[in-house]
């Protein structure tokens, strides 16, 4: 359970700074999102849902332990998330880094779905 968990903390981590960072603007992100621009904000406000999907699951499995709810919420997310990030690969290609982060956070979230599930 504790690679599952780390799977959330990681979505909250990554995902929600890349919200904050989008949503704010920030010329950072510039380089590798592009200018600020309105699909640009979109692109934050879903990193933000990510972000807030596992802080949920991290309140339910605080609560309740690894209840239904905890596995349904969790499989949903990662298994989106597994094939949005994957589907970055070919689209963008691996010259550029969000590509490459999605494959490392695909492998992760792989993982804790084999743990979760078996």
């Amino acid at each position: 359970m504790p690679l599952i968990l780390f799977s959330h903390v990681v979505n909250i981590a990554v995902a929600g700074l890349l919200a904050v960072l989008i949503m704010r603007g920030a010329p950072s992100m510039d380089p590798v999102y592009g200018a600020d621009s309105p699909a640009r904000r979109i692109l934050g406000c879903v990193y933000g849902a990510i972000a807030l999907a596992s802080v949920l699951a991290l309140g339910i499995y605080a609560v309740y332990g690894r209840d239904s709810h905890f596995v349904w919420l969790t499989t949903v997310l990662f298994s989106l998330q597994i094939v949005y990030k994957l589907l970055t690969v070919p689209v963008v290609g691996l010259s550029h880094p969000v590509p490459r982060a999605n494959l490392a956070i695909s492998v992760l979230h792989v993982v804790s779905l084999m743990v979760l599930l078996r």
